[in-house]
């Protein structure tokens, strides 16, 4: 009773194994799908972006007796930094966003320029470029005078509600 012959021991059914390894393959063929499916549309999204459209909107910026005679007044709206000069008879709106970078510009009014922190951008009265490494002049706003109170038209993308 020593030795055992081949024809004796069990053999586990062949497909046993077949199916098992048939079911790893398709988990693991359906998560390679999902995996690259999901990454193409990251992709697709990256390449394609949904841009909201823009729009004009008329935005309180305060009161003209606010600004200085002469001078310019910082005003945080929720649309966008605005820089407003009382000249006179007028009322003169830049976006206080430097071209360059992004950075809020600063009134210097010993200087009567406008200077970026962030840089050493500087520009004039005007909002024209005058030193450093913006590109372009500040972004000049439509502002009126209505009732003693300053409105400025600004860009914005809003989402509309559903």
């Amino acid at each position: 009773m020593g030795a055992t012959s081949n024809a004796e021991q069990p053999n586990p059914p062949p497909t046993s194994r077949n199916r098992r390894q048939f079911l790893a393959d398709a988990v693991l063929a359906v998560g390679a799908v999902l995996g690259l499916g999901g990454l193409a549309f990251r992709f697709a999204q990256y390449l394609y972006p949904v841009i909201l459209p823009e729009k004009l909107v008329e935005v309180s910026a305060g009161k003209v007796a606010e600004i200085p005679e002469g001078g310019v007044r910082y005003v945080n709206l929720p649309e966008g930094p605005v820089m407003l000069e009382n000249a006179g008879t007028e009322v003169r709106a830049f976006s206080a966003i430097c071209t360059h970078l992004g950075c809020i510009v600063q009134w210097q009014k010993d200087r009567k320029e406008f200077v970026c922190p962030c840089h050493g951008g500087v520009y004039d009265i005007n909002g024209k470029v005058t030193y450093g490494p913006p590109p372009r002049p500040l972004d000049p706003l439509e502002a009126r005078i209505r009732s003693g109170e300053v409105f400025v038209m600004m860009k914005v993308r809003k989402e509309e509600p559903v």
